[in-house]
């Protein structure tokens, strides 16, 4: 008997009664809402033991499991044997769906009026889960057990890969929360009180979105050695799209909580995010991009059910939403220009036309491949997009910490804004000063440098005495710091590129690396590039990575970062070349070579004659001197036969030396030059050669200081949602 499958059938069965039930419930059956929470209950005990089993048999190494053994192996440490429970698409259904079940409890107890047909969509929701593990089980059994697993993708050995995946995860389900809950508000026409409920779960889906994003793209980084951190890749846009509404909706609500305005705007938004995040999901994990991202998943067999629950879904939130919205009515938002919520709307929008761009973007490919002709868009249209944008948010970010929501006097607003802005000149001042001459890139700098000097500002103003309430200008303060640290790493990145031969050394940038060979084999798992690298006075081993992997088939390439303050060292491994394992040295006319006592001196070519027979010589006159200054000539040649053999005419080193006879070896007739070989004197060519690019990277510490704080004010921001909720449900 499979036990985990019988476990997911279960859970589906717990699951159906409980959706049923509470549909029951929320259309006037109160006496259902029991069985409907029985039902929950069976559903998350059964989806909690299948997690655990899962996660017990990737412990305990149980390869008769199809998932197990092409996602773990023996020689795996715990940490990494936890994250194989992820690292494929049923394993990652399954944990979706746990945590999914998990915070459903959230509805369940802070729900209010809207619970029993919240807890119906929700039910659907998790049905679709339910479906997609019991066509795509992680607990399919292979025919015959294998006695080892194939193991874990080479790149997902990382901390960050082990975290990055969970966090994003927690934000998809997270903000299937405030969907529900906005689709139960329409449903009951009741929209007084759905922020209360929605606010919390807002919260927490765009922080753990922001952080996961930004955890992902530090692991890029570190990790795959293009030397970046964001490619506007599908993968990667699938979850920013949604994190943009997520941060235009926490905006909207803010609107709504303050004067009750944009209540229409807020339902369709919390609905959409969810709709994005299950779009996002089809284009990754339908193998309709393949061809477009690096990232996506292969078609395993479900793009029905990915489709038809994302037809139908959306469907019926459009029935609900188009049918109750035209009813909804609210106050008008304050447009005075310098009110706070002129600066609040206008971030909505700002936020939500990014996401609508990276979304149309990431459709090019699906769109252009439905007209026959499919096509991506290029990267740089995003940041083309993406700057004026990111610089008006600057310009509001720069004076929303000293406006009033009714609107603040131009005097007042320029006389309190003059701090930020005398520090802003100054840092533009200093940019332009250490080679920013772009006019668009300095306009850019002032704007946001106004935004993290407003912010700066505003937080000490919340201390000693209410720190908790700086959440949304620590947010700030840190977004500010990110798009700065971004522009500067971005467009201000340099690059060399570097081709060493083993136990030879290059310079770039007054830096100077000698390739020391490796530590193992290419074909050797981690095996290291060994690198001394002198920096001015420093000196350090640099060990970036560069192995071939079966289970990838290809090269796994990972560099090694040497960070300072202004700037990040970064040392990326393209490629070993292996030589020709020919003996000599190169010589070139008219430049001495040192060989032990002896300089030789490459003189002239000699061409010979052709013989009766059709062969042809070539031969080189070498000015030989030893170290007493006496001087003399040898003329070693080659001699080229009609069979196509080459026969080599050796000449004595110095007269009368018969121990050390030249052979010449090779003649580059274009170069001026010839390769010749001395037993005793020359030896062999490395074996190898690297192939480095060496790029400086700077502001990177400002752009992860940036997106540290950016995550913390969202956690702040979570905190203060959360207690909220909790309070207004005590009040009840």
């Amino acid at each position: 008997m499979n036990i985990g499958y019988l476990l997911t059938l279960l859970a589906f069965a717990g699951l159906l009664i409980s959706t049923i039930s509470y549909f029951l419930a929320a259309r006037g059956n109160r006496r259902f809402e029991s069985l409907g929470l029985a039902g929950y209950k069976y559903f998350t005990s059964f989806v909690v033991l299948a997690s655990a089993l899962l996660l017990y048999y990737f412990l305990t190494g149980d390869y008769s499991y199809k998932y197990v053994f092409e996602y773990s192996s023996s020689d795996l440490s715990v940490f990494y044997l936890i994250s194989g429970f992820w690292a494929g698409q049923s394993g990652t259904y399954l944990f979706w769906l746990l945590l999914l079940a998990l915070l459903g409890y959230y509805i369940l107890k802070r729900g209010k009026d809207y619970s029993n047909y919240a807890m119906f969509f929700y039910g659907l929701i998790n049905i679709f889960f339910c479906v997609m593990l019991m066509v795509l089980s992680p607990f399919e059994k292979l025919a015959i057990p294998q006695p080892e697993g194939a193991g874990l993708n080479p790149l997902l050995k990382d901390p960050w890969m082990v975290i990055h995946p969970p966090v994003i995860f927690l934000g998809y389900a997270a903000v299937a929360i405030p969907a529900v809950i906005a689709l139960a508000a329409l449903a009951k026409r009741k929209y007084d009180d759905w922020l209360s409920v929605a606010f919390a779960p807002v919260a927490l889906g765009t922080m753990a979105l922001a952080a996961g994003n930004i955890m992902g793209g530090f692991w890029a980084y570190k990790t795959l050695g293009w030397g970046g951190y964001w490619a506007w890749d599908p993968v990667e846009n699938s979850s920013l799209i949604p994190w943009m509404t997520s941060l235009a909706l926490i905006h909207g609500l803010l609107i709504e909580r303050r004067d009750g305005a944009m209540r229409k705007t807020n339902l369709f938004m919390a609905i959409f995010t969810f709709l994005l995040v299950i779009y996002g999901t089809f284009l990754t994990r339908s193998g309709v991009l393949a061809d477009f991202s690096v990232h996506s998943f292969v078609d395993l067999g479900v793009n029905q059910y990915l489709i038809g629950f994302m037809g139908g879904f959306t469907l019926l939130c459009l029935a609900i939403f188009l049918t109750r919205a035209p009813r909804i009515k609210g106050p008008s938002i304050s447009l005075a220009i310098t009110s706070q919520e002129f600066a609040l709307l206008v971030s909505v929008w700002i936020l939500f036309l990014i996401g609508i761009v990276v979304l149309a973007g990431t459709s090019w490919p699906l769109l252009t491949t439905l007209l026959g002709n499919p096509a991506t868009v290029d990267t740089a249209v995003y940041t083309k997009v993406s700057f004026p944008l990111a610089m008006v948010i600057g310009v509001f970010l720069g004076f929303s910490p000293f406006m009033f929501r009714a609107g603040t006097p131009v005097r007042d607003l320029i006389k309190k804004v003059i701090p930020s802005a005398v520090a802003s000149i100054i840092i533009t001042a200093i940019a332009f000063a250490v080679g920013v001459k772009d006019i668009s890139y300095l306009v850019f700098i002032f704007f946001v440098s106004l935004a993290v000097f407003s912010n700066l500002i505003a937080i000490f103003k919340y201390f000693p005495d209410n720190p908790w309430l700086s959440a949304a200008q620590v947010s700030h303060f840190g977004f500010g710091l990110m798009l700065l640290g971004i522009l500067g790493s971005s467009a201000y990145a340099t690059h060399q590129k570097l081709v060493i031969d083993r136990g030879g050394q290059e310079s770039a940038y007054d830096i100077t690396v000698t390739y020391k060979g490796m530590a193992g084999e290419i074909t050797t798992p981690d095996n290291e590039i060994i690198l001394d690298v002198v920096d001015g006075s420093n000196s350090f081993e640099a060990r970036p990575k560069l192995y071939w992997n079966s289970r990838m088939d290809g090269l796994m390439k990972k560099p090694y970062i040497s960070r300072h303050l202004l700037y990040d060292l970064y040392l990326a491994p393209e490629q070993i070349q292996e030589l020709e394992t020919h003996p000599g040295v190169r010589l070139v006319r008219g430049e001495p070579v040192q060989l032990d006592q002896y300089s030789l001196k490459f003189i002239e070519f000699d061409q010979g004659s052709h013989s009766n027979a059709g062969a042809m010589t070539f031969g080189a006159l070498i000015e030989v001197t030893d170290s007493a200054g006496n001087a003399d000539t040898t003329s070693p040649s080659m001699e080229f036969g009609t069979d196509n053999q080459v026969r080599y005419h050796d000449t004595p080193l110095l007269e009368n030396m018969t121990d050390n006879p030249v052979r010449l070896e090779k003649i580059y007739a274009d170069d001026g030059a010839v390769r010749i070989s001395i037993p005793g004197l020359t030896s062999k060519t490395p074996p190898d050669r690297l192939i480095l690019e060496i790029s400086k990277k700077p502001t990177m510490n400002v752009l992860w200081a940036g997106s540290i704080l950016l995550v913390f004010g969202g956690l702040m921001a979570m905190r203060n949602r959360w207690k909220m909720s909790a309070q207004a449900n005590n009040l009840e």
